[in-house]
Order: C-alpha cells, then structure tokens, then sequence
C-alpha cells in the first residue's frame, strides 16, 4: 500500500491532495521561552518579527532564514529551547504543577521534559527516560544549557523495571516512536524511508508502550500520547488498542481551527495546511479513579555541604562518587532506573579541592561573587580567553546583562576561563 493510499482510512481526496501539497512549503520553527533567563518582552525586542505560538504560553515562531536563533548568544545562554511548533502541544495539554511525579517515557532530546519543567518551574521531579544512551546525551546537552534542576535523565527499556512502578507517575508523557511521515517536510529522506510494513512494525511497539504507560500511571493520572505520524494505524487504532485493554477515559481536546476539523474517535491531528508546524497526532488520556499523588519530601540535608555554596531552591544534595549532585526536595529510590543525570550538577572534589560544573552557572541566580561582561569580555570568554580584573580571589559567576554564562576562577588580578572546551565558540 503507498502512502496515499493509506490515508484514506480516515481522509478524503480533497484532504490528501492538500497535505502533500503542503509538504513543499517552508516549515517554520518554534522559540521556548526559559522565562527563568528571559522574558517574553525582551525576546520579542530582540527578535520583533517573531509571533506568538497560537496555543502555547511563552513560545513563538520565526523563520529560520530570518533569525538563526540556534546560533545567538542568547541560545548557548540557555534562554529558549528551539523545537518544531507541533512538538510544543502535547506538554501543553497537561497542567503540570510542583507536586508532579513525570515520566517522559522516549525523552530524548529532551524537549517535551523541558517543556514540562519549565511550567513546573523547576520544582517536583521529572524522569526523562530514552531507551538510546547517545540520545540521553543530547537531552543532557539541552538541561544543562538550560540550567534545569528537576529532571533525572535515565536510560532504561522500561519494560524490565515497569513492574516495580505501577501506579506511580502522576503525568506522563509517551511521544512515540514512529514512522516519521509528520517529518516528510522537514526532512525529505524520511519520504523516501517510509513503507507501510515500516508502519505496521512501529504500531506493534507503540501498542506495547501505550499499555506498558497507562499501568505506571496513578489512578486519576494524566498522560498524553503523541506521534510525529499521520498514519491512523499508528494514532487512533493505537488508542483503540487501549481502550480494548483498559478502562481509560479520552479527554476532549478543545476545537480550533488548528486541527484537523473532520469527525475523529479519539485525538487530533496538525497538518501543515492548517497549522505552521509538522504533523502531530496527540490524545489526551486520563486513569479513571481519584488522583491521590504521593507529596516529595523537603528533608534538606544542604546544611552538610557548608563550604560549598549552594542555591537556596537546592535542598536535597546526593554525593556520587567525588561528584555532588542537588534537588529541590528529598528524592524516592529508584530501583532499577540507569541515571545519567541526577538533576543539577553542582561540581566535583578533585584532589580535595572542589570545582563547581558548568551545569551549575546556569542553574544559579545568584552567586557570591558575580562579574558582568560587556560585549567584548563575553567575546573573548566563550573563545576560552581570561578576563582581566581585580576581583577578590576564588570563583566568580560570570554574567551577560544579568544572564549566567558560565564560571571563571579569579587570582585578583584576571579571572580565569573555566568554560568547557566542548563549549569554547
């Protein structure tokens, strides 16, 4: 079967005629704001022909040949997260708050976790799980550019530790993997990749997963499931699979002229026709019963790290190895669970001395001892340069009007770059 063909299960001519049409068109990006860093009228002074994102709070689109965004200083400033604006929706649906436990269950890189901790603002707990340890990797690039505090990333295929979570999370996020057709304007080799049994193969594993997401949820729990397909096989005979298994209830997604506007079961679709992102499917999912979640315990134990400074928001400190480690709240064990990244870095003890980590400059808001860079200055930091001045000796937090960029080591008279080389621009 082609892959026309294979929209008829639920599209008329009319429609498949317009959604590839639409897949010659110049896809527009998406701007999350990281309002921690910077507000929304600042980046639209820096940026004024962006404009706002019609559903979600604080993200804007732009064109890509207008504002190279992933190049600005303020992107390596960890003031927005880039994403495809359909991507920004399925978080979106869910009202995250301090006392969630998140699973995002294919995290990788990150986006949709990200998302959630910044309307958590970086409280409760957050795992980011991807079963690909070279894309944990990259999620872990994006926390700590960000300077994001309440996120585990983990690597696990769940199926083997689910056992030992059932009725746990709160909310959960299960963006699917899939056949990619939602890509096929960004990306045209994901065109030439695409098979029917190719979409058949991914319905077998999102089965799987959906089931496997519904039993971790608590009763009264939320979760979205997503997908970046417009297969039907893949979006609404996968909730129908749920909903011959378990009692779920499905929760109205409200109408706009975003979605696509036909008479569906369950979900929505974006197209590119009625929308300036990628094709996304997304169901909201709700476990029947009354939600009783579970409060995270504020037991600091920071009071035993004195000679280290250490963020007010950061109660709960975990030593691994030589490497320290902060939460905002005393985490439960999590048995089973690969961590890669216990949420903020704070530094590491190297022959007795210890380093503050680069994760932890973007996470602080403040320091005690602060220097702000001019143009010039903030130049020659991030090419790895020292900045001369005479600040007392030991560690500075270097700023950009106002903005953590990173930490230097001052000797009285020049503060020494302590920018990762990875990172040197």
């Amino acid at each position: 079967m082609d892959f026309k063909e294979h929209l008829k299960k639920y599209l008329n001519e009319e429609q498949i005629d317009l959604l590839i049409k639409s897949f010659d068109n110049e896809p527009k990006r998406a701007a999350l704001l990281n309002t921690r860093k910077m507000s929304d009228e600042t980046f639209v002074s820096l940026f004024p022909n962006v404009k706002p994102h019609p559903l979600v709070e604080h993200c804007y689109l732009y064109d890509k040949n207008e504002y190279d965004l992933g190049k600005s200083v303020y992107h390596f400033l960890g003031c927005f997260y880039l994403q495809e604006p359909s991507a920004a929706i399925p978080s979106y649906l869910l009202d995250f708050n301090k006392e969630d436990i998140v699973l995002d269950m294919c995290g990788a890189p990150g986006g949709k976790s990200i998302q959630a901790s910044f309307k958590m603002n970086n409280k409760g707990l957050i795992i980011s799980n991807d079963l690909s340890r070279e894309r944990c990797f990259k999620t872990l690039e994006n926390i700590e550019r960000l300077g994001i505090g309440n996120i585990i990333i983990t690597n696990n295929d769940l199926s083997l530790l689910s056992h030992k979570y059932q009725n746990y999370f709160s909310k959960i996020i299960l963006d699917a993997p899939c056949s990619g057709s939602g890509m096929f304007r960004k990306d045209i080799k994901m065109r030439e990749d695409w098979s029917y049994n190719k979409v058949l193969k991914f319905q077998s594993l999102q089965k799987e997963l959906i089931l496997l997401a519904y039993d971790m949820l608590l009763p009264g729990g939320e979760m979205v499931y997503s997908t970046c397909s417009y297969s039907y096989e893949e979006d609404e005979e996968v909730i129908k699979y749920l909903l011959d298994n378990r009692e779920a209830e499905i929760l109205e997604i409200k109408g706009n002229n975003l979605y696509q506007d036909i008479n569906l079961p369950y979900g929505v679709h974006t197209f590119p026709y009625l929308f300036e992102g990628e094709g996304h499917y997304v169901c909201h999912i709700k476990k029947k019963g009354d939600l009783n979640q579970p409060s995270l315990r504020v037991d600091s134990n920071a009071s035993n790290f004195k000679d280290i400074y250490l963020d007010k928001e950061l109660s709960f400190i975990q030593k691994f190895g030589d490497a320290l480690f902060g939460f905002n709240s005393f985490i439960p064990s999590l048995p089973l669970f690969n961590i890669i990244r216990f949420g903020v870095k704070i530094g590491e003890y190297s022959k007795g001395i210890f380093k503050y980590d680069h994760h932890y400059s973007h996470y602080l808001k403040d320091f005690e001892r602060t220097y702000q860079l001019n143009d010039d200055e903030l130049n020659k930091y991030l090419k790895g340069d020292v900045i001369r001045s005479s600040i007392p000796k030991g560690y500075v937090l270097l700023l950009y009007k106002d903005i953590p960029v990173g930490f230097g080591k001052s000797d009285g008279v020049m503060i020494k770059n302590h920018l990762p080389k990875g990172l040197k621009r």
